[in-house]
């Protein structure tokens, strides 16, 4: 081969491999990258009126939106916390892409279906597992377990692309507490002036003088353990519930209309009644019920009605309900006189000769 041939075929395979390159590089620029796009599109939040969420165990979550606002069907029809359904639905319209998990098969998914008002499927996202972070650093060196999520596989339905992205979306794995507000009263305990227990026929009345509590009916012997206040006090100061119960199951059958009774009177003249009833089936927490009233302590006319107002829409919410509360919420609240009184204790031999002056000069 000349010199001449070889240069014209040194030159040809650099331009056919420059041309390789040119296409090549052409190729990865019209293909756009996924990362960082939604997925999914096409829906409008304003249109959802109707949340379903199944999954592989069984759990069924429903959620629906009317004109009054949305209730979780699968709670009995309690009503959902309005930050939480706008948060939820702004993590699923804003869902992104983080990385493709090319060969990923989902595995016991949750199927999430977003539904317009006419029933009309308006977006569909299939959940998998959720991505473990896995300690690294100090958390491993002391042991910290066996990571954390950070993530969840999903997939939008109809296509067998998936995705990894940060969110791990809990709310859809068909607790349905998970949107509601678990909260049922807050009542300041500095408020309460007065407290009525009545528990197995016996009733225990507490009141509050100059910021110290101080029990009905004591003999000589007897004196207030102030050590149960705190708990006796601020049982209703957070309460929340562990789930609603069926609206179905009546005083009766659930052990309210022969359970303990606990009563709190607030200093501006509302009346707060707890209810409770016997042990939930799932285990030692308890039926709770509790209901408001309220007696004009002022003359008022404004404020007298606004206080009225307040506790016609907590009777209106709260005071429907039944619910089941921690066994350790319920234990405050069904005290008897006997815990919370104990034996006055005796004063010591020096105080009986301060006193009484044993140890005087006699004149």
């Amino acid at each position: 081969m000349t010199n001449k041939k070889l240069i014209t075929l040194t030159a040809v395979a650099a331009v056919l491999a420059g041309l390789a390159y040119i296409s090549n590089t052409s190729k990865k620029v019209k293909t756009p990258s996924l990362v960082g796009k939604p997925v999914l599109t096409g829906f409008d939040i304003s249109e959802v009126a109707k949340v379903e969420a199944g999954t592989s165990d069984g759990k069924k979550l429903i959620l629906e939106g009317s004109d009054s606002g949305w209730v979780i069907k699968s709670l009995f029809g309690y009503p959902a916390d309005i930050t939480k359904i706008r948060q939820n639905m702004l993590a699923l319209k804003d869902l992104k892409i983080g990385h493709v998990a090319a060969g990923k098969k989902l595995e016991k998914t949750a199927l999430v279906d977003l539904q317009s008002a006419a029933g009309k499927s308006l977006a569909t996202l299939r959940l998998g597992d959720k991505h473990m972070r896995q300690p690294a650093g100090e958390m491993d060196q002391f042991g910290g377990g066996g990571g954390f999520p950070d993530g969840r596989y999903v997939s939008a339905a109809g296509a067998d692309t998936v995705f990894l992205v940060k969110e791990t979306l809990e709310a859809f794995d068909g607790d349905p507490k998970s949107w509601a507000d678990t909260q049922i009263v807050s009542l300041p305990a500095a408020d309460i002036t007065d407290i009525e227990l009545v528990n197995n026929g016996q009733t225990a009345k507490l009141t509050k003088k100059d910021n110290a509590w101080t029990i009905d009916g004591l003999t000589e012997k007897e004196e207030f353990d102030t050590s149960k206040s705190y708990g006796v006090e601020s049982a209703l100061s957070s309460l929340n519930f562990s789930t609603v119960a069926d609206p179905a199951l009546t005083d009766d059958k659930i052990g309210i209309a022969t359970g303990a009774v606990y009563t709190v009177t607030l200093k501006n003249g509302e009346h707060y009644t707890a209810k409770l009833g016997s042990p939930a089936e799932a285990g030692a927490d308890r039926y709770f019920k509790i209901s408001g009233s309220f007696t004009p302590d002022g003359t008022n006319a404004t404020e007298n009605a606004a206080l009225a107002k307040k506790i016609e829409t907590f009777n209106a919410k709260a005071g429907k309900w039944t619910y089941v509360i921690p066994a350790y919420s319920a234990e405050n609240m069904a005290k008897s006189r006997a815990d919370l009184v104990k034996p006055k204790e005796e004063p010591k031999k020096e105080e009986q000769k301060e006193s009484t002056g044993a140890d005087a000069p006699r004149p």
